[in-house]
């Protein structure tokens, strides 16, 4: 038997939040204060995977706490991850920002203007990616959706800064994006 659970919640802009179940989907507020469609709908699943029909990405439940160092060890384990039958990648800056929650300017289509489209941290970084105020995410200070596991720490993407060198990562403490050039992260595969 495959048991799902569904995990819902309401954000205002204000970062402050509330939980509710309505119907299975997750709805985050947008700027001008109305759900964001495209954050709906994050399933977890039995087998430890968690599945966003809005992104259309599987994610790990449980990712690698305290084990991944270097850019390299994230790609290895996410590619050897057997998870639920395999076929895992390390997320782009793209694919992760679509994880991010409760912080307007970081999250996908936020003011930070970041993206796989735009890598570059001369054209891209701006303030907007400084996120929001540490510890005030919906999950427990943590800005990433309630009922996936994980420290609340830098999180590696397979994206390269385009011009600088080094690779995008995300800060789930604060919502920020920024840039890595070899120091210790996490990694959180996707499917």
């Amino acid at each position: 038997m495959n048991h799902r659970r569904v995990v819902a919640i309401l954000l205002p802009v204000s970062c402050a939040f509330a939980l509710a179940r309505c119907g299975g989907s997750e709805s985050v507020a947008d700027d001008a204060g109305g759900v964001d469609a495209s954050r709906e709908s994050l399933v977890i699943d039995a087998d430890g995977t968690a599945t966003d029909s809005a992104s259309g990405l599987t994610w790990q439940v449980t990712p690698a706490n305290g084990i991944i160092v270097a850019y390299s060890d994230a790609v290895s384990y996410c590619q050897s991850l057997t998870l639920a039958g395999g076929g895992w990648h390390l997320p782009t800056v793209s694919e992760l920002r679509t994880l991010i929650r409760g912080c307007a300017a970081t999250q996908t289509n936020g003011a930070c203007g970041v993206r796989d489209t735009c890598p570059s941290a001369a054209g891209c970084l701006s303030d907007a990616c400084k996120g929001c105020n540490a510890g005030n995410g919906p999950d427990h200070g943590f800005y990433g959706p309630v009922g996936l596991g994980g420290d609340s720490g830098w999180y590696w993407t397979a994206t390269d800064v385009a011009g600088v060198g080094g690779k995008w990562v995300v800060d789930f403490d604060t919502g920020r994006i920024y840039t890595s050039v070899g120091y210790g992260d996490l990694a959180r595969c996707a499917r």
